[in-house]
This record gives structure tokens, sequence and C-alpha cells, in this order.
């Protein structure tokens, strides 16, 4: 009989001896746990290995918890999320559930309690079908629809339709440039280049959807996706626009 599949578990968590007891106690209990301690080091965990459950804090050195949690409900809202923190008012709690998060725990919470509130989430969660969502394959630079339509990109199209994704469907001019690793130092020539990029990327989905419906972009701010998608075989980049 084969054996049942591990649990994956990531856990962001800045307090490191918080975050080396609470792993060694899940691995105990048969987890498989990666770990990062900030929001940077979660997005290269998560662009390796996509987990089942993100287990996350709110008080990160470098962004805030409520905001990774938006953003990953929003790019891969298959991943059950979990948020662990020593915020405890009821307004906290509730823009914990608002920007997608499953579960709400409070610091201290028993590692036992942890470990159950993992497995039911884990058992309930279900996978968004394709027919309510479009899926960007970043191994294959393939962009399929609902319907099951598909349309082959370049893969400077998809490490920028996965930047815009990864950043909660919004992203500034700025931000983009440094993420994908613009190699010109001049901002305006790399902000004609991105605009060739989308132009391109909107012609090439305009035979299946309307492009004003898939990606909008916000005059002198930046782009916006208007439909989600989900992301399909993350992987290390090298984010380093060729």
């Amino acid at each position: 009989m084969p054996s049942t599949p591990q649990i994956s578990v990531l856990l962001v968590e800045d307090n490191v001896s918080l975050r080396d007891e609470l792993s060694d106690f899940l691995r105990l209990e048969d987890f498989e746990v990666r770990v990062a301690g900030s929001g940077q080091e979660m997005n290269l965990a998560v662009e390796l290995n996509m987990p089942d459950i993100l287990v996350v804090d709110l008080n990160l050195p470098d962004e805030d918890g409520i905001q990774i949690t938006k953003r990953i409900r929003s790019s891969l809202p298959n991943i059950g999320i979990i948020i662990l923190t020593a915020r405890v008012r009821s307004t906290d709690r509730k823009e914990g559930y608002e920007s997608g998060a499953d579960v709400y725990l409070t610091k201290p919470t028993n590692p036992i309690e942890i470990v159950s509130v993992i497995r039911n989430l884990h058992a309930r969660l279900k996978p968004v079908t394709i027919e309510t969502q479009w899926e960007l394959d970043t191994a294959e630079n393939m962009l399929y629809s609902p319907d099951h339509s598909s349309v082959k990109i370049t893969s400077s199209e998809t490490m920028l339709l996965k930047e815009i994704i990864l950043n909660g469907n919004y992203v500034s001019h700025e931000d983009l440039i440094e993420n994908i690793g613009m190699p010109d130092k001049n901002d305006d020539i790399n902000k004609a280049r991105i605009e060739v990029l989308i132009s391109r990327l909107r012609k090439k989905i305009s035979v299946i959807i309307n492009p004003n419906l898939f990606i909008q972009v916000i005059r002198g701010r930046g782009y916006q996706l208007k439909t989600p998608i989900s992301l399909k075989n993350l992987r290390p980049t090298k984010n380093k626009l060729n």
C-alpha cells in the first residue's frame, strides 16, 4: 500500500528560537517543514516548492504578514494559510481573515493544537478548478484559460506576468523594474521595454479575452491583473530580463 504523502508546511517566523522549536515539533509529527525568516525568504521558498500550508507571523522584518497573506491568497489560492501572531486584538483578527487567512492563531499556542489545525485545514482544502481559474505554467511558458484555450508566451512575458501575480496582482513600474532585473540603468528605457512586453502580451491573449478584462495599465503607476491566475510549476528564476 502506498504511503500517504507528507503535508508540506512553510513556517515564516523571524523569531529564531520559536521557529526552531515549532519546526522541530512539526517534523516529529511527520510534516515536511521548511522555514523562512522574512517575506523575501518566503518568496524564494515558495518559488522552489509550493507548500500545502503556510504558517506566517505578522511582524516580519521586511513585509507585514497581512500583505503576504493577501498576495499569496490572490496568486496561489490552493495554499492553506494560518496566521500565528502575537497580535490579539479583535480588529487584528478581523483584518487577518479579510486578507485571506484560513485560520488565525495567537501566541502562545500549544504546538499540539497547531498540529491539529494544520491537519484539519489540509483535509478540507479544495483545489480551484480550471473552470473558474486561469493558469500560468511557468516551466512551459503557457497561459491557459478556464475554457481550456492556451496561449504560448515568451520567457520574458512569463517572468513579467509571474511578478505581477506574486505581488498580489498589482505592481508598480519601479518594483517591476527592480524585481525582474532590467538591464538598462535608464528607468525611461526600462519602462518602455516593459510597455512593449505588456502590449505584446495583451495582443496574444486578445484572441481569448478582451485584454482590458485581463491586464490593465494604470497610467503613470503600474499594472494590474483583472483576472485571477494560479501559478503552475513555480521554479527559482534569475530575475533577469533578456
